[in-house]
């Protein structure tokens, strides 16, 4: 009765944050950039990937889940979720003037479990995949010499619910798929206003609904310390079980020449000895492999691919002239005539594919450091079959954690997971001659609640996007994100009732 309990209050702790969505709807982002292909593509990875620069194709931990590569769901060893928050402020500047913007809204929630410990893994989670959030006016005299003012209004994204399966294929092989199902509405208006009461005002909407499924496949391999730079008790284990397999084979030459008899059966006895002794020298290194190497560096391969899909959608496009019932407010519209008026438009948007690799290197639980490079094939993007002028982009992510001394009863300072890490990429948009870059930083802290089973997440990231030059949008943002691990026994047949 009291598993059940525990149970039912985690799913109910599940559904919560799953329904607590809509509580935390606001958009995350409020660039002017999100307005070009389907807004500002997202981080996958969660707090403690944040924290550390955003790596995660190497990272391969087994009380912590880890969306960004598949087949780290192979070594988990308890049931874990995680959920966090994002809470972000910007500054964005041009060469005249600049404006604040603050945002907050759910950031992710991930739920993995072990079907076979360290052997197969699997889970799902719901995160963003994509944010469109900006409100651009621009003043303008063309025609006539007649001063316009024209707006742009962006709101919505894209959402990904995914189910992921890792497996363990070979000692210190790994290989994962995700398969996710994209979903979300993108909304988009202009409006074109005279200042002049003898002409009519535009306004044009655009409201695309759009899903699908989409895929990533990812490999992790493991070169643990010992079989880079065997120890001297490895070394010796490994030359006796040389000298034995040789004596082995020559052995067995022999029998094959010997007749039947008392010596043969003596070289018989002779051979079951010799193998004998080889399973215990195998037994013996394996022992020693695992003893010394909870506490060696280990070197772990990091590959992901994500082929192009395309999302099937729905379009409506409204178009109308208008004015103004009050010019001097603008509070209300008297629509002229409807230019155009189409719903359920059916069509594509073809998302391009995307590759990763990276590393970690770690020893034991004390230290850990690690790189990322990740591209996509931007400039191959159409929406509704037109393109959008993007480019390819690229990111270079590079971080790493320190734990002084997880196992610390004294100090609770030592027992703290510090991390930081900062990455440059080169994103999708090419505007006015510039090449867009982003540059950040960011530093993380991992608090464990021991007899929970619990991590509480802290990362923040500091970064600059675009720049004032060319008649672009400077944007420097903070960027928090606040998570939690929790760590449970699942699925375990009680022994007594």
């Amino acid at each position: 009765m009291l598993r059940f309990r525990k149970y039912f209050h985690h799913f109910l702790l599940i559904c919560g944050v799953i329904f607590s969505q809509e509580a935390f709807s606001q958009n995350s982002s409020s660039s002017p950039y999100s307005r070009y292909g389907i807004g500002d593509m997202l981080f996958s990875g969660f707090a403690k990937n944040l924290g550390m620069g955003g790596i995660g194709q190497g990272l391969n931990q087994g009380l912590y889940l880890n969306p960004i590569n598949p087949a780290s769901y192979s070594s988990l060893w308890l049931t874990t979720y995680d959920a966090g928050i994002h809470l972000g402020s910007s500054e964005l500047s041009t060469k005249t003037m600049s404006q604040n913007v603050n945002t907050a809204a759910l950031g992710y929630f991930a739920f993995g479990f072990p079907v076979k410990t360290q052997k197969w893994g699997m889970g799902f989670g719901l995160l963003p995949y994509s944010n469109v959030g900006y409100s651009v006016e621009e003043y303008k005299s063309e025609n006539l010499l007649i001063p316009e003012n024209h707006t742009f209004n962006g709101s919505g994204g894209l959402n990904q619910f995914y189910f992921t399966n890792g497996f363990s294929l070979a000692k210190n092989f790994s290989a994962g798929l995700t398969t996710s199902y994209l979903f979300g509405v993108i909304n988009q208006d202009r409006r074109v206003e005279f200042f002049d009461a003898a002409y009519f005002n535009t306004n044009i909407s655009n409201s695309s609904s759009l899903g699908w499924f989409h895929f990533n496949l990812g490999l992790q391999y493991t070169f643990d310390s010992l079989r880079i730079a065997p120890s001297d008790s490895i070394r010796s284990i490994d030359e006796q079980l040389q000298a034995n397999k040789d004596s082995l084979k020559k052995l067995d030459v022999v029998l094959a020449l010997q007749p039947e008899g008392a010596d043969k059966n003596l070289l018989l006895n002779q051979r079951s000895l010799l193998d004998s002794l080889i399973q215990a020298n195998k037994a013996a290194r394996e022992l020693v492999h695992t003893i010394r190497g909870k506490s060696n560096w280990d070197l772990n391969f990091g590959l992901t691919f994500a082929p192009a899909t395309n999302l099937r959608g729905r379009q409506s496009v409204l178009a109308y002239n208008f004015r103004y019932v009050d010019p001097t407010k603008r509070d209300q519209v008297v629509i002229r005539d409807t230019i155009q008026n189409t719903t359920g438009l059916e069509g594509d948007v073809h998302l391009p594919l995307s590759a990763g690799f990276g590393f970690t290197m770690k020893k034991g639980n004390r230290w850990l450091f690690g790189a990322d490079f990740s591209l996509q094939q931007w400039s191959d993007f159409t929406y509704f079959g037109q393109s959008d002028s993007l480019v390819d982009s690229w990111k270079l992510s590079v971080g790493g954690q320190f734990t002084p001394n997880e196992r610390s009863i004294k100090s609770y300072w030592k027992q703290i997971q510090y991390r930081a890490g900062f990455h440059y990429s080169k994103s999708f948009l090419d505007l006015n001659g510039v090449h867009l870059e982003e540059l950040g930083a960011s530093v993380g802290f991992g608090f464990p609640v021991r007899r929970a089973g619990t991590t509480a997440h802290l990362s923040a990231e500091f970064g600059k996007r675009g720049t004032i030059q060319n008649n672009l949008v400077e944007e420097k943002y903070l960027r928090l994100t606040i998570g939690f691990t929790l760590n449970d026994r699942w699925f375990i047949k009680p022994k007594y009732d």
